[in-house]
């Protein structure tokens, strides 16, 4: 398996469409970033990572240990270069500022472009970006899901993740600059 990402300009964007974290307080802002997993990555809205309240850190999900529950990183946008101040400009470092993460629940619905795909191997699901974009037009005859991965992207498939959350794709969309969004209902959380 060959876990690629979907090639976005600059980072991962998130629009936060029907969650239920913002009103009834599930959110956790008091961990950092895990200085092994970001040592060399920042973290983007829309990624999926692990909570680690014991050592007050998140990382990336590991599926030979889901024992930590499962957020969504959606932390409010810090723009500093009056050149680079749009959504996709942002990007959260090690050492700044810690992330706010929502914990999710059946049926929350939100917008991402933070996602990747399984390519080129034997059980590789696509072929490249443009199959991932057919495969998203035709999701009324097809399914895709959504689930957590190892760099905090959420892995798109035609079944469902196995551990960690399920997410379906409920729309092929756009996110606020125009560029390919993907809309998820999460299944089990």
């Amino acid at each position: 398996m060959a876990l690629t990402r979907f090639v976005i300009d600059g980072y991962g964007q998130l629009e936060l469409n029907n969650v239920a974290f913002r009103r009834d307080g599930r959110v956790e802002a008091q961990c950092a970033l895990d200085e092994t997993d970001f040592a060399t990555v920042p973290a983007e809205n829309g990624m999926l990572l692990a909570v680690d309240r014991v050592n007050r850190v998140v990382k990336f999900f590991d599926s030979s240990d889901d024992t930590y529950p499962i957020a969504l990183n959606y932390t409010t946008e810090h723009m500093y270069d009056e050149r680079a101040n749009a959504l996709k400009d942002f990007k959260l470092e090690r050492g700044t500022f810690l992330p706010r993460l929502g914990y999710l629940a059946v049926g929350d619905l939100f917008t991402t472009n933070c996602i990747s795909y399984d390519k080129g191997s034997s059980t590789g699901q696509f072929a490249d970006d443009d199959a991932v974009k057919t495969a998203l037009g035709a999701i009324g005859t097809t399914p895709l899901y959504g689930g957590a991965s190892a760099n905090g992207t959420i892995t798109l498939s035609t079944t469902a993740p196995a551990k960690g959350p399920v997410l379906k794709v409920v729309e092929k969309t756009t996110m606020p600059d125009g560029t390919l969004g993907v809309k998820f209902q999460v299944l089990t959380a």
